[in-house]
């Protein structure tokens, strides 16, 4: 359920910006999809691996959400807890993708 919960933030907060302010129109639509965070601990190494299924082909996203979601997991008891821990990053994490997409169409 909170997955879902991540999952319905991240396309909320995924929303491309304006259109650049010259006469160049460019087009950044994407399909909206819905996200899974998927962890697995390795009990022996205490390590815990955590991914977007399917990934959002950004690897420094994908890696800013996990983070992000390692960190609040333990502490979050309820959805809204995870909610307000989880929003403030994956707004950073939306704000960095949409200007590495802006430099990454700059350059083109």
């Amino acid at each position: 359920m909170i997955a879902s919960l991540l999952a319905a933030m991240l396309l909320a907060q995924a929303v491309p910006g304006a259109p650049p302010p010259d006469d160049e129109i460019v087009v950044t639509g994407e399909r909206p999809r819905n996200f899974r965070i998927v962890t697995k601990r390795d009990r022996r190494a205490g390590v815990t691996r955590c991914a977007l299924k399917p990934p959002s082909r950004d690897p420094l996203f994908d890696a800013g959400i996990c983070q992000a979601y390692l960190v609040c997991a333990p502490t979050a008891r309820t959805a809204g807890d995870m909610e307000a821990c989880m929003r403030p990053p994956i707004e950073r994490e939306v704000n960095a993708w949409q200007e590495r997409r802006k430099a990454e169409t700059a350059t083109r």
